[in-house]
């Protein structure tokens, strides 16, 4: 896929920038020098390669570095919500803003 000043106009122009003609051309070389990097990706063989759940630099840490899931004391629920609430009240009460 080759990417045009239109594309790269049509980009911006989502994000909300303003490039010059100069930016314009550099990003489009940017972004397909980028787009033929992933193309040679696609031609490499995966199919012997078992899929990763996460990455780790090392190699002894892969088999305990998920910590384990340990319930403990959580907020009170009644004091997070306004104090002007009636008592037991589980949603908290806002003025209307559309009529």
């Amino acid at each position: 896929m080759a990417i045009t000043k239109e594309i790269i106009d049509y980009i911006a122009k989502l994000a909300r920038l303003k490039l010059n003609e100069g930016e314009q051309d550099s990003m489009a070389r940017e972004i397909g020098r980028i787009i033929a990097y992933f193309d040679k990706l696609k031609e490499v063989d995966t199919s012997d390669i078992d899929a990763m759940e996460f990455l780790s630099t090392d190699e002894n840490a892969v088999e305990n570095s998920l910590r384990d899931d340990i319930v403990g004391k959580s907020y009170d629920r009644n004091k997070l919500l306004h104090p002007e609430e009636k008592e037991g009240s589980e949603y908290f009460t806002v003025p209307r803003v559309v009529e």
